[in-house]
């Protein structure tokens, strides 16, 4: 799995045109019946999809099929199957294919055409609510995951653009080192990383020197999505791993003494790693509630007025927006000459989602963007959200 970013996000938000097709479906990581079940609910969505194509875009019926062949293509592609994640995100627009797989829990397949792509369903990937990294520290192989409390999957790191292993470092330096002795040039003028002997305060500035290189590679692919980062691994590994880095989310506690070598090992690593990692987002979100009900005192929060809430999004004046996850659609426009919120009782080709709109509209001016259970929202409603200035 790759990192999907906030770049890759932003380029989504800006695509607009007559019709655009975003597809979501729950995947399943592991299948025993070669993915018919994922391929099964994938070509359900797109036959849905079809049926929109036509009576929404106004395409003919071999015009709706010709739109959606790259996602029908994608039905005889094993390959493509055997790399899942928890969600596959999967758009159209323009005749071209973007899709991505991102270790989000989605209760049910969804389906948009419009003239924007529907993109809540990803967002989560961007917030850090319930999303962290988790480093496993190895000397053989360092492995970065990206997990959630129900999810984790690994994300690839090419070799090239990370020193991902000590041992192959050390090992390549005294195969060079013997090389050159051999030629008769000695060890004078090698300079080489030095292997696991000597004292111990010795072999842990190796390893220091080796952390301080490995982070000064990975920390700049964090940082396209940064979220909280945990470590795990043997407990002498841990303090000298904090010393070398650099990345602004590293957070305190790691799982111990951790091995990953099968799917069983994943499976415990998974559980402790969420046991560390739930009570920072569990202060997270006591502290946003806090912070609701300290704004609203300030009046500079709202939680009663829908279409404000969505004007102020849509113009730059939300900081924080919370979408209950059990929302409903509010269809509507927005008219940018009037500045005023239009709503539809259903979708049509002209409108969209505009609680969608107000939360990509909000992450796109450096807000954020909470998917909160029904029952932390401050109030019975769909949308809730503190403000930049008092409206």
């Amino acid at each position: 799995m790759e990192i999907f970013n906030r770049t890759q996000f932003e380029n989504l938000a800006k695509k607009t045109g007559n019709c655009i097709v975003s597809i979501y479906i729950p995947t399943n990581k592991q299948s025993t019946d070669s993915y018919q079940s994922d391929k099964t609910n994938f070509k359900n969505q797109l036959q849905e999809t079809e049926i929109e194509l036509k009576s929404k875009c106004g395409l003919e019926e071999k015009e709706a099929k010709a739109f959606l062949k790259p996602g029908y293509d994608l039905l005889e592609d094993y390959e493509f199957w055997k790399h899942n994640s928890d969600m596959l995100a999967f758009f159209i627009a323009d005749g071209e294919v973007e899709y991505y797989r991102v270790p989000i829990h989605l209760p049910k397949s969804l389906h948009f055409a419009g003239k924007r792509p529907f993109l809540i369903p990803i967002l989560p990937q961007l917030t850090g609510d319930g999303h962290f990294y988790l480093l496993y520290l190895n000397l053989d192989r360092i492995r970065l995951f990206e997990a959630t409390k129900n999810t984790i999957d690994e994300i690839e790191i090419d070799p090239v653009a990370v020193a991902v292993s000590f041992t192959e470092e050390e090992e390549r330096d005294e195969n060079q080192a013997s090389l050159q002795g051999q030629g008769g040039v000695g060890n004078a003028g090698v300079m080489h990383h030095g292997h696991a002997k000597g004292s111990d305060e010795e072999k842990k500035v190796t390893i220091l020197n080796y952390f301080h290189r490995m982070t000064n590679m990975l920390e700049p692919i964090l940082n396209k999505n940064p979220l909280p980062l945990y470590i795990a691994g043997v407990d002498y590994l841990i303090p000298l791993f904090r010393q070398a880095s650099k990345y602004n989310h590293l957070q305190e506690g790691h799982v111990s003494g951790a091995q990953y070598n099968k799917a069983d090992d994943l499976r415990e690593l998974h559980e402790k790693a969420w046991k560390v990692a739930e009570p920072y987002f569990e202060k997270e979100r006591v502290s946003r509630k806090e912070d609701f009900g300290f704004k609203a005192s300030k009046n500079l929060a709202i939680s009663n007025d829908n279409a404000k809430l969505i004007k102020a999004s849509i113009t730059g004046g939300v900081d924080t927006l919370l979408v209950n996850k059990n929302h409903e659609h509010l269809w509507g426009t927005f008219d940018e000459e009037n500045f005023k919120v239009n709503f539809d009782d259903s979708a049509n080709e002209d409108n969209h989602c505009l609680i969608d709109l107000a939360a990509v509209k909000v992450k796109e001016n450096g807000g954020k963007v909470y998917m909160v259970d029904s029952e932390n929202m401050p109030e019975d409603t769909l949308i809730a959200g503190t403000l930049r200035y008092e409206l």
